[in-house]
């Protein structure tokens, strides 16, 4: 499933939090949580979005540390 996730710290451009889309080996907003319950850190597949066709691409496997996650949706 996909998720936007807000991840409170800066991102490289200098935002002050830093937000990525990933998919997640889950079924609901719930199942992801409670993932989420019982690790240090989260596996997505992150996803990029091409800026000039519009298309969402993955790019890779990432650990997300939860205790830095503010806010979770699912992506559609």
């Amino acid at each position: 499933m996909r998720f936007q996730i807000t991840l409170n710290m800066p991102s490289r451009n200098g935002n002050p939090v830093h937000q990525i889309i990933g998919d997640a080996n889950v079924n609901s907003l719930e199942e992801f949580i409670d993932m989420m319950e019982k690790s240090l850190f989260v596996i997505v597949r992150e996803i990029y979005k091409d800026q000039e066709t519009g298309d969402y691409y993955p790019v890779g496997d990432m650990a997300i540390n939860p205790s830095v996650i503010g806010k979770i949706k699912v992506f559609n």
